[in-house]
């Protein structure tokens, strides 16, 4: 799917397939109500089973290599960004929203904090879990499957929060869901580490690879699940609208220079990383 098919959010049409009805359920309302949920758009249709089929053929082995124990620069310099925005501290609970094989809250717990996990994939849950059994991080940790949207936390519950490489997965108005959500399950002072790709930049790779392929015949690397992908005014006008206040750092995995570099960076940087406390 085109680039700027997967950015033109609000036009992703939400579909209970069962029925053929067409509802302003979020995706995991319809989980809850029928273990399905999708999007489409251009016939395209993205389920929690894409997820649960990438994690049952990657297998552990893959999620320690890239999440857990990372081998690769990239990888282990993602770790560093987000957990050194992060920042857990013994005895602090934070939640980790989207989280995946639950790769911050394994690290945040490693570090003393006490620390939850949440995803609508029921393979990814599964994962986090038998990874934190093999790795001996037990007690620190809770995973669950449920809604980003709709957290099952009471009020004001979490030091912290983080969500990284999320969403760039949801919708603009999930995003809403989101970020009113972090706010209300957040202490006061508390603080949200929102960490994923840079939209103008995915934009411009985009158009890179395709003048590419027209010209050397090369593959155009695509992903349908990042359908989500936003840029900076976009989200910080809904983080504004819930009270935030926010601090952006411009950071890239592959080549650190282009998220420092004053002025290009804001098209360069391969990633966004925001740093928000409630007011």
């Amino acid at each position: 799917m085109q680039l700027a098919a997967r950015l033109a959010l609000d036009q992703l049409i939400l579909v209970r397939i069962q029925a053929g009805q067409f509802l302003n359920h979020n995706p995991l309302q319809l989980n809850k109500l029928q273990r399905v949920f999708c999007f489409m758009y251009n016939g395209l249709v993205i389920t929690s089973k894409d997820y649960d089929d990438r994690i049952i053929s990657q297998g552990l082995s893959f999620q320690i290599d890239n999440y857990y124990e990372p081998k690769g620069v990239a990888e282990k310099r993602r770790i560093n960004i987000v957990m050194e925005a992060l920042n857990p501290k013994p005895g602090e609970i934070i939640l980790d929203v989207g989280c995946g094989v639950g790769t911050f809250a394994f690290h945040s717990a490693k570090l003393g904090a006490k620390a939850f996990g949440i995803d609508y994939s029921p393979e990814s849950i599964k994962a986090a879990n038998a990874l934190c059994v093999r790795f001996g991080i037990t007690q620190n940790v809770s995973f669950v499957v449920g809604d980003a949207a709709q957290l099952p936390y009471k009020n004001e519950y979490f030091d912290k929060i983080v969500t990284a490489d999320f969403i760039e997965h949801i919708t603009l108005n999930e995003k809403e869901a989101l970020v009113r959500e972090m706010y209300r399950v957040l202490k006061p002072e508390g603080i949200a580490v929102v960490f994923t790709p840079n939209g103008i930049r995915e934009k411009i790779g985009y158009y890179y690879w395709k003048a590419r392929n027209l010209l050397f015949r090369d593959r155009i690397p695509t992903t349908e699940l990042h359908y989500g992908l936003t840029h900076k005014s976009e989200f910080e006008k809904i983080c504004r609208r819930h009270h935030f206040k926010l601090r952006l750092q411009y950071e890239d995995v592959t080549r650190p220079f282009l998220g420092k570099i004053p002025l290009l960076r804001n098209v360069l940087a391969l990633d966004l990383l925001w740093k928000m406390k409630k007011k």
